[in-house]
């Protein structure tokens, strides 16, 4: 019997199209020809951006790019079968591949095959290899329905197959996807590029060939990882005051506090700070640390608090994603601020406020949640008072958040720590009529706090709208500025979205249960969404947005309607416009709604506005005009 050498992989769990057989150039003629039987084009930009994708994904993006009036099932087996075909004509094995199969075959080290290619194009391959040569095979039609790469689940599947901790594995990988979807399981990654080129990332080894790697190679990286590497934790519930609140999906880090190495803003320019969501990690895992070294803080947005006692992780996180990002940002100078959310029902975290027992015991919940963390300070995001309370409780609730704010930033600072709050506007009733979400004391908790983040977006929520229209974005500044002492003008971050929404304005015929209402979009897909559609992007000098309108029919096949829809969304230069206002009102910073939702040209847009060493200009407000 061999035995297996100490620091190798608990499994290796190998993808096959383009890592271990050159199936590529067969799914693009595939793609190519079905496309063109129905009379339009495929051209290699809609190959290319299909590799690594589950099949039925692929094939909602043919029916709609390629105009293939067929169902995804029967997208998929048409390409399947011209796949098939061409593999029995000629299997092309990638370099390297069946050498380094065989090395860890006779190690002794399982190998798993984790593809998203369907049964039948996998057997013939699997046939054409010793038996035995994979003990288990993962492939795309026996994986859940709307879970296949770039999320973790086929690699977890492939780990649990033989045993294994994905946290154990490596997995060999060739297309971003692929190495997207192995890298949130939790892996290590061999990334060998064939069509697609790979940017590096934490935990990502990249090699021109398979040739190159051998069992060497899987001993340096385990031996690495054994001495310097970060132990991972699994959830854990702690007892007394915390209960659930140490529940923390991730990684143990520790973060440098001292800040001694963060350079110095240009005159006159202002902090970047971001949120987090857990739900746009996919898209903003791979710039971390390029987004990170010109960001102030971080809030990771995945914590709520459910009661006086309870600070939870939320339940739809994906564990590796969030491990992966607290470890890229523990290498980075940013200070890591998570996020706690009011997730009690409407008037719960008002009465816990209330009274100064539970007050206090939920500050001391939030204090060991810090410390059991070792974070550089709290981000408070408590909206239930705005949306969900009735003002007629705003009185009452006021003067008890102020003391629980307090209370709070004392304990905290007492531990070398931060607290922040992020809440909505408030605005001069002079000029707007009404005075916005008082509630929060924006002027009497300035003191007590590190920093103030104004919500300044979602101004259209029910009926269909701006994102954040450029004179009620001042309004709110000015509004802010008027009831928070100038002296801790410093203190006040300005919330810039980078995001739009796309809604339904009007519907005619009867819409399947199915059909959707209003949806999110991002600088990553909008003007994507726009081509497709056959919308034509407007600029709206007023609001300072861009929008455009189109039609949409849906169908189950038995209910039909055409919905007429309309996105908004703030481009680069409106992200621009919103930070030059928090300069020129003297405020200390910005914060980005949020980190995934930009792009590069948004990202540059933010921080060349923001930290740009020309001075800023004086000009009076849009009000004052």
């Amino acid at each position: 019997m061999n035995s297996r050498p100490t620091h190798l992989p608990a499994a290796v769990l190998w993808d096959m199209d383009g890592t271990l057989v050159d199936t590529e150039p067969y799914w693009f003629e595939a793609e190519r020809d079905l496309v063109e039987s129905y009379g339009h084009e495929w051209t290699d930009d809609h190959a290319h951006a299909l590799v690594g994708f589950d099949l039925l994904d692929s094939a909602e993006y043919i029916r709609e790019h390629g105009r293939v009036p067929l169902a995804p099932e029967e997208i998929v087996e048409r390409m399947l079968d011209g796949v098939v075909e061409r593999i029995r004509e000629k299997l092309i094995w990638r370099p390297g591949a069946r050498g380094l199969l065989a090395e860890l075959n006779a190690a002794g080290v399982p190998c798993v095959l984790v593809t998203m290619s369907w049964r039948q194009l996998v057997d013939p391959i699997i046939e054409a290899l010793p038996e035995g040569t994979f003990q288990a095979v993962i492939v795309g039609d026996e994986v859940p329905f709307g879970r296949g790469k770039p999320n973790p689940d086929p690699f977890e599947m492939g780990a649990a197959a033989v045993g294994a901790s994905p946290h154990d594995c490596v997995a060999i990988e060739d297309s971003p996807t692929g190495v997207r979807s192995a890298l949130a399981a939790g892996c290590h990654v061999v990334g060998v590029p064939n069509t697609k080129v790979l940017k590096p990332a934490p935990r990502l080894t990249l090699v021109e060939s398979l040739r190159d790697v051998d069992l060497a190679t899987f001993e340096q990286l385990f031996e690495t990882r054994s001495a310097g590497a970060v132990r991972h934790r699994r959830p854990v519930v702690l007892g007394g005051l915390i209960a659930l609140a140490a529940a923390v999906v991730g990684t143990a880090f520790v973060v440098d506090r001292s800040g001694d190495d963060r350079p110095e803003l240009p005159p006159g320019a202002v902090a970047v700070d971001v949120w987090v969501p857990f739900w746009a990690l996919d898209d903003s895992l791979a710039e971390v640390e390029v987004r990170l070294d010109a960001v102030r803080e971080a809030s990771p947005f995945w914590f709520g608090a459910r009661s006086a006692t309870e600070i939870v992780v939320d339940e739809n996180v994906v564990a590796a994603q969030t491990d992966q990002f607290l470890e890229q940002a523990a290498d980075e100078r940013v200070d890591i601020v998570p996020s706690i959310r009011d997730q009690m029902p409407a008037g719960g975290m008002a009465a816990v406020l209330a009274n100064p027992t539970t007050r206090t015991t939920h500050v001391e919940t939030i204090v060991a949640f810090a410390d059991d963390l070792d974070v550089d300070g709290i981000d408070l995001d408590y909206e239930q008072f705005a949306f969900a309370d009735d003002d007629s409780t705003w009185p009452s609730t006021a003067p008890n958040w102020v003391a629980f704010v307090a209370e709070l930033a004392d304990a905290l600072h007492d531990d070398d720590r931060t607290l922040t709050v992020s809440v909505p506007t408030v605005f001069d009733p002079d000029v707007t009529g009404g005075r916005g979400y008082w509630v929060y004391e924006h002027g009497a908790i300035a003191e007590y706090v590190d920093a103030i983040r104004i919500m300044a977006y979602d101004f259209s929520v029910a009926e269909p709208g701006p994102i954040a229209p450029l004179t009620w974005v001042q309004d709110a500044v000015d509004g802010v500025s008027l009831v928070v002492p100038e002296e801790f003008h410093h203190k006040l971050v300005l919330g810039v979205p980078s995001y739009g929404v796309n809604w339904v304005v009007s519907t005619s015929g009867e819409c399947p249960a199915t059909a959707e209402g209003r949806t999110n979009v991002t600088a990553h897909s909008v003007l994507e969404l726009a081509a497709k559609r056959s919308g034509t992007p407007q600029f709206d000098a007023v609001t300072g947005e861009w929008f455009f309108t189109y039609d949409l029919a849906v169908t189950d096949g038995v209910a039909s309607c055409v919905q007429s829809r309309r996105v908004h969304w703030v481009d680069a230069e409106g992200a621009a416009s919103r930070v030059t206002i928090a300069r020129e009102a003297g405020w200390g910073g910005v914060a980005l709604w949020a980190l995934g939702y930009e792009d590069d040209a948004v990202w540059h847009s933010l921080i060349t506005a923001a930290t740009a060493v020309q001075p800023v200009s004086t000009s009076e407000s849009i009000n004052d005009q």
